[in-house]
């Protein structure tokens, strides 16, 4: 059986994606809301006590909650409620220094993957994602569960190298979607149609997943990640990003107006 530990929308769709497979899946989180929805969808038990959870059954546990601090409650009351030896991935994308801290807190007799996750709500309900791993070598037991729940998986050496290159990559994408966004309200500011530049973008040099994606992009989630990678670093190459970038895409993809692919499905 696996434990999913948060039940949002990567951890959620995680667990609803393992129990579409088949697989015994038991969903823990505090929102009553979130653990009755869950549940009805997945017809897989789930509730906000984890003495209720059949620890000798337990396979995996995913904690997929937002902050570190979160995480580290999160194997406290794991240690509180069994003396199992547990095989942990966390899926919260957290700072490099505070992956270290983390998971240098894990009991010895856990086997703990920092396994930050790439694709969004639809990729873990797809079971597309891209895994940034760190930990133990791998048994073909979780191989298995890694290709159940994810397209590819990168593997790191050591923990806080999977939030690192995580953060990096997003931060390469919030520079890429800033750009798309400040040249398409500049082609406007000098009488070019932000719908026709956008065109080009689309078919030429300066195109990106993030142009690809322009209008659907979770750019506060972005954001934030730039956010935990400048905490880290302190400051970032090249022109660093203000406060002013959110303004800019909103701006832009109000001049853009909706998709005319999806007005017209």
């Amino acid at each position: 059986m696996h434990l999913v530990i948060g039940l949002g929308p990567i951890g959620g769709n995680i667990g609803a994606h393992l129990a579409e497979l088949g697989q015994q899946v038991h969903g823990h989180d505090f929102d009553t809301v979130r653990v009755r929805d869950w549940s009805a969808e997945t017809r897989s038990p789930a509730g906000s006590d984890l003495a209720a959870v059949a620890w000798p059954s337990v396979a995996s546990v995913h904690v997929a909650v937002r902050l570190a601090d979160q995480v580290s409650s999160v194997f406290e009351a794991l240690q509180g409620h069994t003396t199992e030896p547990l095989t942990v991935f966390v899926h919260t994308t957290l700072a490099p220094n505070d992956a270290r801290r983390v998971f240098s807190s894990a009991p010895a007799s856990w086997r703990t993957f920092e396994a930050p996750v790439s694709g969004g709500p639809q990729g873990a309900r797809q079971g597309s994602m891209t895994v940034f791993l760190a930990g133990p070598a791998t048994t073909p037991a979780e191989d298995r569960l890694l290709a159940d729940i994810s397209g590819r998986v990168f593997r790191m050496s050591s923990y806080g190298q999977p939030a690192l290159v995580k953060l990096l990559n997003n931060a390469l994408a919030t520079y890429n979607l800033a750009a798309t966004a400040r040249m398409l309200n500049l082609a406007v500011e000098h009488g070019v149609h932000a719908r026709d530049l956008f065109e080009v973008i689309g078919a030429s040099t300066g195109r990106s997943w993030t142009s690809d994606n322009f209008r659907d992009v979770q750019y506060d989630l972005l954001l934030e990640d730039l956010g935990l990678l400048r905490g880290e670093l302190g400051s970032l190459p090249g022109a660093d990003l203000d406060d002013e970038v959110e303004r800019a895409i909103l701006q832009a993809r109000a001049l853009l107006g909706p998709d005319p692919a999806r007005s017209q499905a």
